[in-house]
């Protein structure tokens, strides 16, 4: 089937090409060409059928319409091209090498400070490490490792370590925790007495920063939380009196909200709106305080001021809002 059809796809296209290159062809002599070309269209389409894959038989009408159009209006070089194109591309495909796996080289935790900026283990598989791997040395090099991230990243991977059954493990971050504790608890000696010899606005509210990274980071439990926020509103109230600043009243708003007094910390806000900051700065935290006082009117009002780049988180909630 298949020769006969080769064999007669090229005797119909060679007596086209003789008609209309004879000497004594005419007007009629057209219609001897479109008959002729047209047969052995056919006749190809129905062979490049033939090699056709199941796939591409499921769309009959598609594919050959594709094929009879193909050698209609591009006479031997259409067919030339259907057959290297199509039915040996078809055929012969490229040969697939299937990979069900792909060795990599084991990454190493980093042992120095200058190792993180190379570091390709992020704090989901820092995480993962000290959540399943039995490796206690593993575990050991990951809390060696989260000691040089950031302390706000670093905490709460240091939590995790706490419930470790290895005790040097949990020693390891009982010592890091206390570290960073340790380091803020002397800058804010460092800054009291500062503030002792030379009182100003400006030290009371860097005392007060610290106070607020206690609690923020939360190093410590609801009771000396607690305390935490009473000394950092104890030293902004202290700033205020020699200074109204517009970054004391936006810390002193975040303090008061800690503590779940939302009519004063409305109050400093909106004083930090007057010292002039801007009211995107400002609106996140006088929406928590409206929205906590069941005033969803004005909730609203204040995220319409959030951010709208996408991707932001604040920008999600100004969506939801705005619905």
């Amino acid at each position: 089937m298949i020769f006969a059809l080769s064999l007669l796809t090229f005797i119909l296209e060679s007596l086209s090409l003789y008609v209309i290159n004879s000497d004594v062809f005419s007007e009629g002599g057209w219609l001897y060409y479109f008959i002729t070309h047209g047969l052995a269209a056919i006749c190809f389409t129905c062979l490049c059928w033939l090699f056709l894959s199941n796939n591409h038989k499921k769309h009959g009408i598609t594919s050959l319409s594709f094929v009879l159009v193909i050698s209609l209006f591009m006479p031997i070089i259409g067919m030339i091209g259907l057959v290297f194109s199509l039915v040996l591309a078809l055929n012969l495909p490229k040969p697939q090498k299937n990979y069900e796996w792909r060795s990599v080289e084991q990454l190493a935790l980093p042992k120095s400070p200058d190792a993180p900026n190379n570091l390709s283990y992020g704090m989901g598989s820092l995480r993962g490490i000290l959540s399943f791997t039995n490796n206690e040395t593993q575990r050991l090099a990951a809390v060696n490792a989260i000691c040089y991230l950031p302390d706000k990243e670093a905490i709460p991977l240091f939590k995790i370590a706490l419930n470790d059954l290895s005790d040097d493990v949990r020693l390891l971050a009982y010592s890091s925790l206390d570290k960073i504790e340790f380091k803020i608890n002397e800058t804010i000696e460092h800054l009291q007495k500062k503030l002792a010899v030379k009182p100003n606005a400006i030290t009371a509210h860097q005392i007060a920063q610290n106070y607020w990274e206690l609690y923020y980071l939360g190093l410590a439990d609801s009771p000396l939380k607690d305390h935490y926020l009473v000394k950092a509103q104890e030293y902004l109230l202290l700033a205020c009196k020699h200074e109204s600043l517009p970054k004391v009243n936006l810390l002193l708003g975040k303090v008061l909200l800690a503590q779940e007094d939302y009519s004063q910390a409305i109050s400093s806000l909106e004083e930090a709106l007057k010292g002039g900051l801007l009211m995107k700065q400002v609106a996140p935290y006088l929406a928590e305080a409206a929205f906590m006082m069941n005033n969803y009117t004005k909730v609203r009002q204040y995220m319409m001021y959030l951010p709208k780049n996408y991707g932001n988180s604040l920008s999600e909630l100004r969506s939801f809002w705005s619905e």
